[in-house]
């Protein structure tokens, strides 16, 4: 609240708190010189807030917490920093830098406490870098960038030129929303040049030949930029302490990635203009014996012919230590290269397959050398046999996602088999294609090499043509073990005609005797005899679905009667609909997650159900 001014001059000269010298001026009010008067008021003015100044100085400085040691003050500072580092988002990291403007004291202190400017985060502009690099003295330096086309290169040349300093350097791309057009309509090149990429390449070779501290080296593009590339010599030296090392989605020449033999994470995306032949590439992998991490994307050698055959002599190279292997290359060159490698059991396995035509021949290879990938591990664990499997399609490809049983129980929860916490043992996925699948005629060699009748448990998330008639019944109806069917958001029909069609469901009791060498209908085995749980979710109901639901239900013979099903996120499904189906199955549990929502049913899709088929799915 603003104070209230004094009414007349002696109210201002009442006060006890008027100064002599205030005093005077006051007294000299309506004198004829009033420029002279005004200049001296302006510099008892300027004395007074000087004054001020200093007393609230003394004043902050009274307590406790301002008269905190230095080095408690930086300790306190480093951990504010720390926690503002790992919990909060990479946009508000830098905000502990507020904490220093609280007073003359803490700035001092911030500023001497070298350890404080040590990390270059997020967008950091190319002033605040220059700033802060004197600052952090002699101490290990930190960048983890976002980088865009308005990072400012040249203070992150400066940056990187300390070179054997560095302990941690990740440049990654900064994504931002992209711009409506009527937005970019007006911009200027320039001011909006920051939603264009970065190029990194001649920051790169501001660095020196080794770096001894380094630890991480981390360098990716959002896409694939043929004109960015490593320079030439690049830590031609060494980094000596290298543990994890990215390089993704640009150039790259095989003989000047900078290899080190402590590496326990490898990541390599892009394309080799120069690749060495198969053999000095395995060498140069043996030379990892650390290796836990190894991610290869388009960028395996594309041999034309069986790596044994063409290199007589040459020796897999085991992985004793990795624990995540993932792949994305076309199938040959993934298979030779499996072919030339061994991994322990335990090794989550993720292969992303980039083309169709090598699937359009009945070439089982690849699949035999995944199976073949961990033989010579002495771990007790076959893994001949898959639990269980989940096909689903995301990011536009088509995915299988496997469990294999038998999961020793000295191998901690990742291995295990819950399907709420395990991580699926393999993955193999496809790109979706305008003619052919692939990934039916992967599925296919892997019932060769695989034994399904282990399979507990099956999950279909979005469309897939293995949820289709005939192909379903063919692959999974006569398993003996699935006790658990989940659709997410696919096409059920195919499921449910082999339920409503199977000829162990539609057993008609004989009125007379049976015939010689007839088959009690008790001894004919159903699809799917092991089967207790069915779970639906992201599905639109309407009612000839609820009756056709009871319908088929109620045929299964005895001994083979569904326990529970399950219904989630469904539309124009509530508790009349649910408890009909209770009262229609005898002995069923519905698990129902209470939710009703209604939503009006196109009249076409109605009309298209199925050629006139009798199940409405």
């Amino acid at each position: 609240m603003a104070e209230k001014p004094f009414a007349t001059v002696s109210e201002v000269l009442a006060t006890s708190f008027t100064g002599p010298a205030t005093r005077a001026l006051v007294e000299q009010y309506g004198t004829p010189s009033i420029p002279e008067y005004k200049e001296k008021l302006t510099s008892r003015i300027l004395e007074l807030e000087h004054d001020i100044r200093i007393l609230k100085t003394c004043q902050n400085s009274t307590p406790s917490v301002n008269r905190l040691p230095p080095e408690v003050l930086s300790n306190i500072f480093l951990f504010l920093f720390w926690t503002m580092e790992r919990e909060y988002r990479e946009d508000h990291k830098v905000l502990w830098i507020r904490s220093t403007h609280v007073c003359r004291h803490w700035r001092a202190v911030a500023l001497g406490c070298a350890a404080l400017w040590t990390n270059f985060a997020f967008d950091m502009h190319g002033e605040l870098m220059r700033t802060i690099l004197p600052r952090s003295k002699n101490l290990p330096l930190s960048v983890t960038l976002k980088c865009d086309g308005a990072t400012d290169v040249e203070a992150l040349e400066a940056v990187l030129s300390q070179t054997t300093r560095l302990r941690c350097v990740e440049l990654s791309p900064r994504i931002h929303p992209k711009p409506t057009q009527s937005a970019t309509w007006f911009l200027i090149p320039e001011s909006n040049k920051r939603y264009g990429p970065v190029s990194l390449t001649a920051a790169l070779e501001s660095m020196g030949p080794s770096a001894p501290l380094l630890t991480t080296l981390s360098v990716s593009y959002t896409k694939f930029k043929e004109d960015e590339y490593l320079p030439e010599g690049f830590l031609e030296v060494g980094a000596p302490a290298l543990k994890h090392l990215k390089l993704d989605n640009f150039d790259l020449h095989w003989s000047g990635i900078p290899f080190s033999s402590t590496l326990e994470t490898l990541h390599l995306g892009g394309a080799l203009t120069v690749c060495p032949e198969f053999p000095a590439m395995l060498e140069t992998l043996r030379g990892l014996p650390r290796l836990e991490r190894l991610t290869l994307r388009t960028i395996l050698p594309d041999l034309n012919h069986l790596i044994l055959d063409s290199f007589p002599g040459m020796r897999p190279v085991a992985f004793k230590k990795l624990e995540y292997l993932s792949l994305k290359d076309s199938g040959p060159a993934i298979g030779n290269f499996l072919l030339g490698i061994r991994v322990p059991k335990t090794t989550f396995i993720d292969i992303q397959f980039t083309g169709a035509e090598e699937w359009a021949q009945p070439d089982d290879s690849c699949v035999k050398r995944i199976k073949e990938l961990w033989v010579d591990d002495p771990l007790d664990w076959t893994k001949d046999d898959i639990y269980s499997l989940q096909v689903s399609r995301q990011d536009e490809r088509n995915h299988f996602e496997f469990k294999f049983g038998g999961v020793p129980e000295t191998l901690d929860w990742r291995y295990q088999l819950d399907p709420d916490e395990g991580h699926p043992h393999l993955t193999v996925s496809f790109a979706r294609f305008p003619y052919g699948s692939p990934n039916l005629a992967f599925l296919t060699h892997v019932q060769t090499y695989f034994d399904f009748t282990a399979l507990t448990t099956l999950y279909f998330i979005g469309d897939s043509k293995l949820t289709h008639y005939p192909l379903f019944e063919n692959t999974f109806a006569r398993l003996p073990n699935i006790e658990v069917i989940s659709f997410a958001g696919c096409d059920m029909w195919g499921f449910w005609h082999i339920m409503d069609n199977d000829p162990a469901c539609n057993v008609v009791a004989e009125p007379s005797a049976p015939s010689p060498g007839a088959v009690p209908p008790a001894a004919v085995v159903p699809c799917f005899p092991a089967l207790e749980v069915i779970e639906m979710s992201r599905k639109t109901f309407n009612k000839k679905q609820i009756d056709d639901i009871i319908r088929v239900l109620n045929k299964r013979p005895s001994g083979h009667r569904l326990g529970t099903l399950q219904i989630y996120d469904c539309i124009n499904l509530d508790e009349t609909d649910v408890a009909r189906i209770m009262e229609g199955v005898p002995g069923i549990w519905i698990n129902w997650d209470d939710v009703v929502t209604k939503k009006e049913v196109n009249m076409f899709d109605e009309l298209s159900n199925r050629n006139g088929a009798d199940l409405d799915f």
